[in-house]
């Protein structure tokens, strides 16, 4: 299993940057997590359109979706031929869901699906599992296993809902940290890079990758932070691939 970094900033993205989304890969599945400003050109360098099995939305803030809605026009243009792309994302009356919604043209190319928190999702090889986190909007964390290796995704959250059993073993767990404690930073329903080590150190996980950065704080910083606490840290650099 391989995870892509297509976008690591939030909540915008700096001079060729991107905000988030994750692009994982296994035995011919291709997920995207997430699709936030500039994510969607990314994913076309690295999996044609056609190859895209599904997209998993953690939440409904627009650093995290505003690319998806012209996934509809992608997969028209370049993947005719296929079936709708799912989308599944959270339901609720959350008005921003409307922004995820294909037009009368794009439902012949995407189709939006609702989250299955409850029971779990099976991709080909994979199992995607979910636990409520953190924030004020309603997001899920992601647990993606091939029976293997596990990858965990905590999106957006804060210390307030402890992640550590869900994240237990994980090979790698994705951890925001969007503020760096050292600066006196940190906000409801986000985690400092020490918080998120801290996290990682409970939960026994193999590695850590630091994402969802600030564009004013440097991600050397939360990176130096985390590794106090937990060594096998290191901040996502954007279009980087990571062995599971």
């Amino acid at each position: 299993m391989l995870v892509t970094v297509l976008g690591r900033y939030s909540p915008y993205a700096p001079v060729g940057g991107a905000c988030p989304g994750l692009l994982v890969q296994a035995r011919g599945v291709a997920l995207m997590l997430d699709g936030g400003p500039g994510t969607v050109a990314r994913l076309q360098m690295q999996v044609p359109a056609a190859h895209l099995t599904a997209v998993l939305v953690s939440h409904l803030h627009h650093d995290h979706i505003a690319d998806l809605h012209c996934l509809q026009y992608l997969m028209a243009d370049q993947a005719p031929g296929r079936e709708p792309l799912p989308i599944y994302a959270p339901g609720g009356d959350n008005p921003d869901r409307r922004w995820l919604e294909p037009s009368s043209f794009g439902a012949r190319w995407v189709r939006l699906l609702p989250l299955p928190v409850d029971e779990g999702l099976a991709v080909g090889p994979l199992r995607v599992t979910f636990a409520r986190t953190d924030h004020p909007e309603p997001c899920w964390a992601m647990r993606i296993t091939d029976g293997c290796r596990t990858l965990v995704y905590t999106a957006d959250t804060g210390a307030g809902v402890d992640l550590a059993p869900f994240a237990r073993g994980a090979d790698l767990l994705i951890a925001e940290s969007t503020f760096v404690a050292a600066n006196g930073q940190n906000r409801r329903g986000h985690l400092t890079a020490a918080e998120a080590a801290d996290l990682a150190l409970r939960a026994g996980v193999r590695r850590l990758l630091l994402t969802h950065f600030l564009p004013s704080t440097p991600a050397a910083e939360a990176e130096a932070e985390a590794r106090a606490i937990f060594p096998p840290a290191e901040a996502a650099v954007e279009m980087r691939t990571y062995p599971v």
